[in-house]
């Protein structure tokens, strides 16, 4: 008998460690996937002449994704996780490929939106297979792991993109790495077959979620040249109006006004990720479009940007501020130096004469990922560790809804930023639209100079 437990148990280690392996992997693509899609827009753009659709490339994979997001529970009750899994797995992949033979844009753009359709509903069965197979220890592990893989991803990712693209061809970037998704995600399906699908009915927000779907779309379709100027502002006005109001209904009360507490946490997290993505999704289309730099200059940056968040998240995941004003202190040094990263990067295009303007929107774009580090992981905590008494959310609940304002403020300011520019660049007046999209995502970083405080305000008082 001890001979069978000990067998059992072995066995049950090696299922762990397959699972845990490739979990990892699959967290090391989609960081692969996150920096390669920045890096290959602006090329896109230039082999199909689509400078005007940059807007519509940045979002359609969100749009679509906001489609399916909250079907994943609902997926997860009707199928098993194995075959669920396989199924998705297949239509990234078709995804991916039919971006990459793509002949105009409108066929990348559905490439995109397949893989955006995969992703939604993948972020719960992924986020089952930790949950509900893994044991605490090496859930903590894999969590933890995660962090490791976008260190590593930080550069390996932009400098992948890069020199394939050189080499070979942005096409062929999109695809070389899908075998390895398919072995880790065939590794995870083999591991979760026979495992039981979460119980509980839960309810579709599928109402909210095609009012972001709405949203989102609105945005992406300011870029386009063959809407006039005054109809492009109405367009994105009424865009920006229907993902606000879809927020309003998703997220807490007082999210929006950032009131004390976890709600001005949630709002900290918004105007954060806002700020960030919303300049990085356009940082890739300044350097190559407006600066002509190279693939490699664009790789270049991005990996230095990503290694700045990196280093900086992994200090503050060993030194976590524990204090309030500790928090205060060192988001408001974060925001500042997203902030100036910003305005330098805007400096670099309106400025005549700058020698090396590549160079100082590497510094600028590293000086703002390195105040994103420096805020990013705090704030989780601070979303997740507030006292239940103050609003009776769940740790498991405030968890789910950091990733549901983090979604809703990224696919909006980085649809936003990279449509302006690219309805700008098409119409030859690029450098003061790249600066206004960038003031944009400056005036979002100040501001959370004030909501930090607010968030600290039910920890000083509890």
């Amino acid at each position: 008998m001890t001979g069978q437990r000990a067998g059992v148990g072995e066995g049950r280690a090696v299922r762990y460690g397959l699972l845990a392996g490739a979990l990892l992997m699959v967290e090391f693509i989609a960081g692969m996937q996150t920096f390669l899609l920045r890096t290959v827009i602006p090329l896109v753009g230039a082999d199909l002449d689509a400078h005007e659709f940059y807007g519509v490339m940045t979002g359609a994979a969100e749009i679509a994704m906001f489609l399916t997001l909250p079907l994943g529970p609902y997926l997860l009750q009707r199928f098993a996780v194995d075959r669920l899994l396989l199924h998705l797995t297949l239509l990234s992949v078709a995804g991916g490929v039919v971006a990459a033979l793509a002949p105009s844009v409108g066929v990348f753009v559905l490439g995109r939106a397949c893989s955006g359709l995969a992703a939604g509903a993948l972020a719960s069965v992924s986020l089952a297979a930790i949950v509900t197979v893994l044991p605490t220890g090496w859930r903590r592990a894999v969590l933890a792991g995660y962090n490791v893989m976008w260190v590593i991803t930080s550069f390996v990712g932009p400098m992948y993109a890069a020199w394939v693209a050189s080499v070979l061809s942005w096409r062929w970037a999109l695809v070389l790495y899908l075998p390895l998704l398919v072995i880790a995600r065939v590794i995870i399906a083999r591991q979760l077959r026979g495992t039981l699908n979460p119980g509980g009915e839960e309810r579709l927000a599928i109402g909210s979620a095609f009012i972001l779907t709405g949203g989102v779309a609105l945005l992406s379709l300011v870029g386009l040249q063959t809407l006039p100027t005054s109809v492009a502002v109405a367009v994105g006005g009424v865009g920006i109006a229907a993902t606000l109001f879809a927020a309003r209904r998703l997220l807490p009360s007082g999210t929006l006004t950032a009131r004390p507490g976890r709600p001005a946490a949630l709002a900290t997290m918004g105007l954060l990720t806002a700020a960030y993505f919303g300049c990085g999704a356009i940082i890739a289309i300044i350097v190559h479009d407006l600066l002509d730099g190279t693939a490699r200059e664009v790789g270049v940056v991005l990996a230095g940007g990503g290694l700045g968040w990196a280093f900086a998240g992994l200090a503050v995941a060993k030194w976590p501020a524990q204090a309030a004003r500790a928090y205060v202190r060192r988001s408001t040094l974060g925001a500042s130096f997203l902030v100036t990263g910003m305005v330098a990067t805007g400096a670099v295009l309106l400025i005549d004469g700058i020698t090396v303007p590549v160079q100082i929107v590497l510094f600028g774009w590293t000086l703002a990922s390195v105040g994103m580090g420096l805020t990013y992981l705090d704030t989780i905590n601070h979303i997740v560790d507030i006292p239940q008494e103050v609003d009776d959310v769940s740790p498991a609940k405030a968890a789910a809804l950091e990733i549901l304002i983090e979604a809703i403020a990224t696919a909006t300011m980085s649809t936003l930023t990279a449509a302006i520019l690219g309805r700008a660049i098409a119409g030859g007046a690029g450098h003061g639209a790249a600066a206004i999209a960038l003031m944009l995502t400056a005036l979002a970083a100040a501001s959370l100079a004030c909501t930090v405080r607010r968030v600290v305000t039910a920890d000083t008082h509890a």
